[in-house]
């Protein structure tokens, strides 16, 4: 019997200074009946996200890192794939040249196959060399997999295939940065079983789910480059005071894109009316701005 699955990441976790949480693909290929067994990563790879600014036609170049944390040779092969990311911010990877928004030829990797001893570190070099000026941002992601050792065991064995995703942005330098927030809504939102205290009950129809409620604030990437947003939702009595802050967390959104992101109301907010503001910080001049009416009960 064989069988093969896949774990794809809900979301690149991504922030400010070029560090981000990484895109991690777990593949795993089951072979008759097995014991599972945990496993991790052998190789670091460091950044996860690498933006390289063009200067007219000339050749730039840029690098990550591999780290073998393990006392065994570590095997690695890289490729490459289109990317994007869909409203709520699960990204989507796509065959390469697919999406339109891939800088093909002009952006290099090498090398494609690298070998990194136990407890030793090579590098990744990026390279973009046109014959003409670039004038919009493209963007690729970068697989580094980690080739299986042959299983040592005999019998059945369960084998993971780490694969490790590094985003590479090419941008001219003076790209416009601006955003809007287009849209705010009041959501309840159903609660998984394994946090809802009010489960639906087994036989009965129609029995209770349990929902929390949500501020969901849209917001649009109206510039020409990927921007990092974080920002605070605040909930303001009718007389202006505040009475709770709530922040909104790093979120990346594409040029061009909608990102929706959704805030819980807080916990001990008093009943009663509200003006619910939502201030976002995207790099720009100024932060922007949007609010709805909320009542809480």
């Amino acid at each position: 019997m064989l069988k093969s699955c896949s774990h794809s990441p809900a979301r690149a976790g991504e922030e400010r200074g070029g560090r981000v949480r990484g895109t991690v693909l777990a593949l795993c290929a089951v072979i008759g009946v097995v014991s599972s067994q945990s496993a991790s990563a052998q190789l670091l790879v460091d950044p996860l996200e690498v933006t390289m600014i063009t200067a007219g036609t000339n050749r730039v170049s840029a690098s990550f890192t591999l780290a073998n944390t393990s006392d065994e040779v570590v095997q690695a092969s890289i490729t490459r794939s289109d990317w994007d990311r869909i409203e709520n911010g699960d990204n989507r990877f796509l065959p390469m040249g697919s999406s339109g928004t891939s800088c093909g030829a002009m952006l290099s990797v090498s090398p494609l196959s690298i070998r990194v001893e136990p407890h030793t570190s090579r590098i990744v070099r990026l390279a973009i060399q046109t014959a003409a000026p670039v004038t919009k941002e493209c963007w690729d992601i970068f697989f580094v997999e980690e080739v299986p050792r042959r299983a040592s065991a005999k019998g059945n064995s369960l084998q993971y295939i780490f694969r490790t995703g590094v985003k590479v942005y090419v941008a001219p330098s003076g790209l416009s940065r601006d955003g809007a927030v287009e849209n705010m809504a009041v959501e309840d939102v159903p609660v998984t079983p394994a946090t809802s205290s009010t489960t639906p009950v087994k036989g009965v129809a129609n029995a209770p789910l349990a929902t929390k409620r949500q501020i969901s604030v849209r917001f649009h990437n109206t510039g020409a480059m990927h921007l990092i947003a974080r920002g605070r939702l605040e909930f303001r009595r009718l007389d202006n005071t505040l009475a709770m802050q709530v922040p909104i967390a790093d979120f990346p959104t594409l040029p061009g894109a909608t990102r929706k992101v959704s805030v819980d109301v807080p916990a001990g907010l008093a009943p009663g009316d509200y003006v619910v503001l939502a201030l976002i910080d995207f790099g720009g001049a100024e932060l922007v701005a949007g609010q709805i009416d909320f009542q809480a009960k």
